[in-house]
């Protein structure tokens, strides 16, 4: 089987004392700039490729323990993500000014046979601060670049409740702080260091005490995707991948676990598939997710509310429009620089409770 190939570019809910910020509908909480965020109780779950069909980074399994936490029932939109840079300026990653002779001078050393991988790491992280953004090439099934793409223009049509792409973790952390100053509270990451924040604004790495909008850990991430801690293959709840359950390609490869479908050419608006037991959309496929953390290697250590604060490249998760079943995986882990970025990368938000 052929496993598609990854980018080379490189709520309000009462458990106890505790309060939110936002406005409390039910059992979400709606963030300022209208995330709904879905109160999901803690526990304790096994983390990794339960199945045994994954790659080496998935294992050990290792048993995790997460506190209450709220997330976006929805990856944010092209809308949200519009009204952010409307009110703040905000200029993503994708839309960094391009100095075409600096950047090629830059790929030709990248491309000496006698550079070290190390040297390669390092200017290929030099090219990534130039615009521009990853284009998957559906017909070709793989990833080129386009210098004039950002989250305004991917390289398809969207509609204003399509996932906003085109995005890096700056950009999702960026937006993360907005929404936190929107709504009063102490923003959760240091824009520079890219460190977590506390309500006092000291670096910490206890996610439990950071108090704004921010990203899931991955932890919390897959605990949700698997409904808080389900063996299913799927972030939608399923052990099959199925076109009319998720947005992904299954014109490719079959596995045994795929209903073949046709070639997907763009994602779909957020919430447009059934969502998992928790009211979570979209864990499965439409846009990759940005989490919190910097990649580990995974160790047979349980674990409790585990945020990896240090590292060179951070974690996407959840599969892709243009991607195959066995990205979907809720095991599934990727890894890039946290300014590089293609028209599948987005997020969704999420933010302590304070319990548990």
């Amino acid at each position: 089987m052929k496993r598609t190939a990854t980018m080379i570019l490189g709520v309000l809910f009462l458990l106890g004392n505790w309060a939110c910020s936002g406005q409390q509908r039910g059992h979400t909480v709606i963030a300022p700039e209208g995330s709904r965020l879905v109160f999901v109780p803690g526990g304790s779950f096994t983390m990794g490729d339960a199945f045994g069909e994954g790659v080496a980074d998935e294992l050990p399994l290792h048993d995790v323990t997460v506190a209450n936490v709220l997330l976006g029932d929805a990856e944010v939109t092209v809308a949200q993500f519009a009204r952010f840079v409307s009110e703040t300026g905000y200029r993503t990653s994708a839309e960094s000014p391009i100095d075409s002779a600096v950047r090629d001078s830059l790929m030709a050393q990248a491309s000496d046979p006698g550079a070290t991988p190390a040297l390669r790491i390092a200017l290929y992280n030099e090219v990534l601060r130039h615009g521009g953004c990853g284009r998957w090439d559906p017909d070709q099934r793989g990833f080129d670049w386009g210098d004039q793409l950002d989250w305004r223009s991917p390289g398809y049509d969207q509609a204003e409740e399509y996932p906003a792409v085109c995005l890096s973790w700056d950009d999702a952390a960026a937006y993360a702080n907005w929404v936190s100053r929107s709504d009063g509270l102490a923003e959760a990451y240091d824009l520079t260091t890219g460190s977590l924040l506390d309500a006092e604004g000291r670096p910490t790495n206890d996610i439990t005490e950071v108090t704004g909008y921010r990203l899931p850990t991955e932890a919390e991430w897959e605990f949700a995707a698997r409904e808080r801690g389900s063996a299913a293959r799927f972030g939608n709840g399923q052990n099959i991948a199925d076109p009319e359950r998720a947005a992904f390609d299954a014109s490719g490869d079959e596995y045994d676990y795929q209903v073949r479908g046709p070639l997907r050419r763009n994602p779909t608006s957020v919430r447009g598939y059934p969502p998992n037991s928790l009211g979570l959309y979209d864990m499965a496929g439409n846009a990759w997710e940005w989490v919190s953390d910097y990649r580990a290697p995974y160790t047979a250590a349980a674990a409790s509310n585990p945020h990896q604060g240090s590292g060179t490249t951070r974690v996407i998760r959840g599969g892709r429009w243009g991607g195959d079943a066995f990205e979907m995986r809720v095991a599934k882990r990727f890894s890039w620089q946290s300014h590089n970025r293609c028209n599948a990368s987005g997020f969704r938000l999420a933010r302590s409770t304070g319990g548990p």
